[in-house]
């Protein structure tokens, strides 16, 4: 009977892990989602910052500041401090400007891989669409 109830406890707490280890690997995966999305949706502000696309600098910097205030997301934290430098815009030869849209452009590209990885380690192999990863991720994770 003590043996019973000993394998018991160890099934539900291994099982309690598994879900849990889930659990936890999805709310990662939906980080690096949505940090991708972020900064997929802001970067047009970004090449209007550097003079790549046409606009106002001052207006892109503080559309992007705004749009990254109003997200909480861990993975961005280099994107804030690197955007936290810059003080007011002063044009596309800022320095600080450059270092933000180079930081963006690797980092965006460093989490496409992320989100990709986590895919094919569950066996996705295809080239994954953004706008439905999460969908995909559910469906091989489980």
């Amino acid at each position: 009977m003590k043996k019973l109830t000993l394998i018991i406890i160890v099934l539900i707490g291994v099982i309690s892990c598994v879900g849990n280890k889930l659990k936890n690997e999805r709310a990662l995966f939906i980080q690096k989602l949505e940090a991708f999305n972020f900064l997929s949706k802001y970067h047009h502000q970004l090449h209007i910052m550097i003079g790549e696309d046409e606009g106002d600098g001052n207006q892109a910097l503080e559309q992007f500041r705004q749009g990254i205030i109003s997200i909480n997301n861990f993975e961005l934290i280099p994107i804030k401090k690197a955007l936290n430098k810059i003080d007011y815009y002063n044009g596309p030869e800022s320095e600080n400007v450059l270092k933000l849209d180079y930081l963006v452009d690797y980092y965006q590209s460093g989490l496409s891989m992320q989100i990709e990885a986590m895919l094919r380690g569950y066996g996705y192999l295809n080239v994954v669409p953004m706008d439905s990863a999460l969908i995909l991720y559910d469906r091989v994770s489980n």
